[in-house]
């Protein structure tokens, strides 16, 4: 890893940055294992709440999923629980939140202790029995140094999700093919290699490939430390309807996902996501899944 990739990924963005945590952070430790479990205490997926035996209370604990900021998440948890991270909270007094806020506090975590991390955004092929399933997804993708590789890690598949839904990945270790990140999934879409429609969230019905799309731009947005929610919509990915896809926007998507696909040279990385149509600059369109569509502006 070059020493700038180091600084940047190790140090927090304004959405992971804790803020005052004050005695949540002791006897943090730096063993992945036990920060994936750590924030497996802290976490229930809104799409899971019944493997657990919960049922949501009410549109407001739902209306959870809408967070953004990691330092936001950190203070309902202690509204709810003052103790340390690492003392678990039962499910009913877990945040209520969706993949991608395991995989925002996990990253938050291990900048925290100075380990480079960063969210990715993609498709995973393990919660379903189907062949060439691939379910919109988000994880943490940390640098491993005695390793010298970077690996991603599902800090959403916990005992219950493992067991419940027969999850067989190693979720500290997930292979390339286990979760397809944006760019891939692109270019199996685009070669004719997997059907676009096999891309999407299953349990709603949308699918294809102006929703890979999405997906593309939050992945670059994350490389970027702009850390979104899965149903945010900005540039070339907020059309109207959603699901509208030019084909004179494909070729600059197909650089996209070229660039996407070298996600650990900086520079290409950085300046693709200052161009107009990719930048995440005034309202973002959101598509809430309490609140349906909804403008946003980031703080």
């Amino acid at each position: 890893m070059q020493p700038d990739e180091h600084a940047f990924y190790g140090a927090q963005s304004a959405t992971t940055d804790p803020g005052q945590r004050t005695t949540l952070d002791a006897d943090l430790p730096c063993q992945i294992e036990t920060l994936v479990a750590i924030v497996q205490g802290l976490v229930v997926d809104k799409d899971f709440v019944e493997l657990y035996g919960l049922g949501l209370d009410g549109q407001a604990r739902l209306g959870e999923v809408d967070t953004r900021y990691a330092a936001d998440i950190y203070r309902r948890l202690t509204e709810k629980d003052p103790r340390p991270l690492r003392e678990p909270r039962e499910p009913g007094a877990r945040f209520v939140g969706s993949c991608r806020d395991y995989a925002l506090l996990l990253c938050s975590l291990l900048r925290h202790r100075g380990v480079p991390a960063r969210l990715r955004f993609g498709f995973a092929t393990y919660f379903s029995k189907k062949p060439d399933s691939f379910s919109d997804h988000c994880v943490c993708e940390y640098w491993n140094e005695a390793e010298n590789r970077w690996i991603l890690v599902d800090p959403n598949v916990d005992p219950v999700v493992k067991s419940r839904v027969g999850v067989k990945a190693n979720a500290l270790d997930l292979s390339r093919d286990e979760f397809v990140v944006a760019a891939d999934s692109w270019q199996l879409a685009r070669n004719g290699k997997v059907s676009p429609d096999r891309f999407g969230v299953p349990s709603i019905g949308i699918h294809g490939l102006w929703f890979i799309r999405g997906s593309l731009m939050r992945d670059l947005a994350a490389l970027n430390k702009v850390e979104l929610l899965p149903w945010d919509y900005w540039g070339l990915a907020d059309r109207t309807p959603i699901e509208t896809l030019p084909t004179a926007e494909l070729p600059m998507l197909d650089a996209l996902s070229a660039v996407l696909d070298r996600p650990n040279e900086l520079g290409p990385v950085r300046s693709t996501f200052s161009r107009p149509e990719f930048a995440v600059a005034g309202l973002l369109r959101s598509f809430s899944p309490l609140r349906g569509e909804t403008r946003v502006v980031l703080r």
